[in-house]
């Protein structure tokens, strides 16, 4: 049997947001699979509209990729922009799965509803190993003419960030299927019973036999714990593996043992914000509002507000370092990614990652509303991509025949964006969302299991003078 417990956020609920957010309503079964599964169909709500637009986009963005590779290849220079739109899409999209996981693991009831939608944003690393092919084809080699770079790979064969970036990425690709996969056993089974042509012999076998039997849904489980872990520490890795091979080893003198958990912080801080966006619009357009209530957006909204200021922790962490030690190399990483070109770009990137999210994240009315976590989650997006802007092209304009320096003395110049680069970045975010979208006309957003066990865990009731929502614990 469940035990019950109050939900302590909704025990806690002032009496004006009662009178204009009313809890939950208890939905039937049936009801919820045959709606969740109408948002699969082709043109639910204007979905393939939106699929064209972006697949054009995504098509104009591979064309100048390849035209780039064309005119610019070999010039490291010319690739700053490209690894930043990577570094961001990783960021956003690669840490959205972490909100379902760790509350997932958890027994959280409320991120029921998002889960499977953070998930499908691990789909992602796909563009990802797209846009990545040349970073990793122009990364300098660790030993030249003799002489080896500074990096991770101390004794390392002169190929290695190379090959253990090719794994990293493809064991994340793996690892993300796997957690889709296994999450969406009973969605692959409803497919099977209930949809047609290839549809429903895709969900024959994804399903695997799928009955709903208890040793099912107990192995089940532990697959989703499972694969979760293992995207978990395939996503430190790739983050430690991109913050040093392709950021900090390129610049010399730049030593920052904060960096890679700095760099991965603010990827989960990125997918909460990714996560908000993605539910609000599914709410909005989709007319999902009867299953994505103002508990996931309060909740992840706090989450969001201490990753803003856990950015700030270790920000400051890593700055007081370089400030008080005063060597060449620290003097040179304050003056070349703080004060250098990219001043203006570090202003923007602190304003929006850190400063501005915390004073208006701040307030309860904020986090206790659908638009306005959906607008703290805007800014943070943009606070990241100017902070990976920020980081990786400053790295990638060092030149070449300078990187075996104890430390830059002479610093390049900022490096602004051409139309190719705008684009190839428009197009990156385009394929990314493409991705997700063309993902959900297979599963629905919302995942329909989960959807119904969170109205079997859920019931409202009268607490002394106010409405609250009475939560069931799964053994």
């Amino acid at each position: 049997m469940a035990s019950e417990a109050l939900h302590t956020a909704g025990a806690h609920a002032s009496s004006h947001e009662e009178e204009h957010h009313e809890l939950p309503a208890r939905v039937e079964p049936d009801v919820i699979a045959s709606e969740l599964i109408a948002t699969t169909e082709a043109n639910a709500s204007g979905v393939r509209n939106w699929a064209w637009i972006l697949g054009i986009l995504s098509l104009v963005g591979i064309v100048s990729f390849g035209v780039k590779i064309g005119v610019e290849w070999g010039n490291q220079a010319e690739w700053g922009y490209t690894a930043a739109i990577v570094a961001f899409l990783f960021s956003a999209f690669g840490g959205a799965p972490l909100v379902a996981i760790a509350p997932t693991i958890a027994k959280a009831n409320w991120v029921r509803p998002v889960a499977r939608f953070a998930q499908l944003c691990s789909l992602v690393s796909i563009v990802i190993s797209i846009w990545m092919i040349p970073m990793i084809l122009n990364l300098p080699m660790l030993v030249v003419d003799g002489a080896r770079r500074r990096s991770i790979w101390f004794e390392g064969p002169d190929v290695s960030p190379h090959v253990w970036a090719i794994v990293a990425l493809t064991t994340l690709i793996i690892c993300s299927v796997g957690l889709i996969w296994a999450y969406g056993m009973p969605d692959f089974a409803a497919m099977r019973d209930h949809g047609t042509g290839w549809k429903q012999r895709f969900g024959a076998w994804a399903a695997r036999g799928w009955i709903g039997s208890t040793v099912q849904w107990r192995t089940m489980r532990l697959r989703i714990g499972m694969m979760g872990t293992f995207y978990f520490f395939t996503f430190v890795f790739v983050h430690f593996m991109l913050s040093t091979d392709f950021a900090m080893s390129l610049v010399p003198g730049w030593r920052d043992a904060i960096f890679p958990m700095y760099h991965a912080i603010s990827s989960i801080q990125a997918g909460l914000a990714v996560t908000v966006i993605g539910i609000w619009a599914a709410r909005k357009y989709l007319g999902l509002e009867k299953y994505l209530h103002l508990d996931q957006f309060w909740s992840i909204g706090r989450l969001m507000f201490a990753f803003t200021l856990l950015w700030g922790y270790f920000f400051i962490s890593a700055f007081i370092v370089f400030w008080y030690g005063r060597s060449g190399s620290d003097q040179m990483w304050i003056d070349y990614l703080i004060l250098g070109p990219y001043f203006w770009v570090f202003i923007g990137a602190v304003l929006l990652i850190w400063f501005t999210p915390w004073w208006w994240l701040i307030w309860n009315k904020v986090r206790r509303s659908y638009n306005g976590t959906a607008i703290g989650a805007g800014l943070i997006l943009i606070g990241v991509f100017l902070d990976r802007v920020r980081l990786y092209v400053a790295a990638w304009s060092v030149p070449e025949d300078r990187i075996h320096e104890r430390f830059l003395t002479e610093y390049p110049s900022t490096v602004y964006p051409d139309v190719f680069d705008i684009l190839i970045m428009v197009g990156a975010v385009a394929a990314s969302m493409l991705l997700v979208i063309l993902a959900t006309r297979v599963l629905p957003i919302l995942s329909v299991w989960d959807v119904q066990q969170f109205n079997l865990l859920y019931r409202p009731v009268d607490y002394m003078k106010t409405k609250v929502s009475l939560i069931g614990k799964p053994d």
